[in-house]
């Protein structure tokens, strides 16, 4: 089965943003590190890119957003992948117009089914639905 369009940018994404919160390094210098040792074609390369800088520019926002949505549980309790897939699927869900919520959402239920435990893929669908009711929510209220 041929892998989604982005999903090799995604895991890079994610591959970045666990090293730079695990080992708090400069997210520009994990990016750098990394690429070196992975490979994108152009198309995932730009995205990548796009998507790594609306994070690091929006961190507080996107974890704000996450926080609120946390029920029982404090960012910085959950695991370094798990807050990795949420920042990146949240990121798409505030920034990117082009990419249909219910994309960002699979693909971050599809990385916590790859990469972190057997309950993480509920808990990462029911933070980022109910982040995507409230930006609905919003959208709806303002029209």
């Amino acid at each position: 089965m041929k892998e989604p369009l982005r999903r090799k940018a995604r895991k890079t994404a994610l591959t970045i943003l666990y090293i730079h919160d695990l080992m708090n390094l400069p997210i520009d210098e994990v990016t750098k590190e990394v690429l070196e040792k992975v490979k994108l074609n152009e198309k995932n390369l730009e995205f990548l890119d796009k998507l790594i800088s609306k994070i690091k520019e929006n961190k507080k926002t996107i974890d704000k957003t996450i926080k609120k949505h946390l029920i029982n549980w404090k960012l910085e309790r959950l695991s370094y992948i798990d807050r990795a897939i949420l920042r990146i699927a949240t990121c798409e869900l505030l920034y990117f117009d082009d990419i249909p919520p219910k994309v960002s959402i699979d693909e971050a239920i599809e990385l916590a089914k790859e990469f972190s435990d057997q309950d993480a893929k509920r808990f990462v669908n029911g933070v980022l639905d109910a982040i995507y009711k409230k930006i609905k929510n919003e959208v709806w209220n303002n029209l």
